[in-house]
């Protein structure tokens, strides 16, 4: 598979973003093109870089992770968003994320193995859609 996977990663913790960057890092096929520390800068980000897939944390200040969700989902229906969320109060926030469009929900702490599967799943289906003329934030 040769198309490269272009990731936002959003959360407002340095030690996250920084796990998140080291597994992106180790996986073939996937391009970091911007990090984001809050709703705001997540939407400014994607609106620049122009990814495949954002990373989003759903519990940040400020914009939070779901109001986030929302402006991309309106800006981009057809872009990518997985959401990372803690643990207190998960389940309500994650029902509301799928319903926004999320294409999944991952916990922390960061689980390797499900971020890898992860961005190994949307080259899969950014190679699929490239077979038609999908074009997820054009």
């Amino acid at each position: 598979m040769s198309e490269t996977l272009r990731v936002v990663l959003v959360d407002d913790s340095r030690t996250v973003l920084a796990q998140l960057e080291s597994l992106l890092d180790e996986t073939e096929g996937v391009e970091l093109v911007a990090t984001a520390v809050d709703g705001a800068d997540a939407i400014r980000a994607v609106d620049s870089a122009k990814p495949d897939l954002v990373l989003l944390d759903l519990v940040m200040p400020g914009i939070d992770g779901l109001s986030a969700l929302r402006v991309l989902q309106a800006n981009y229906p057809d872009l990518r968003v997985a959401v990372l969320s803690s643990a207190g109060g998960a389940a309500t926030r994650a029902e509301e994320a799928f319903r926004l469009g999320a294409v999944q929900v991952l916990g922390k702490p960061i689980e390797p193995d499900l971020i890898r599967s992860l961005f190994e799943r949307e080259r899969e289906h950014k190679l699929e859609a490239s077979k038609g003329s999908w074009d997820p934030v054009s």
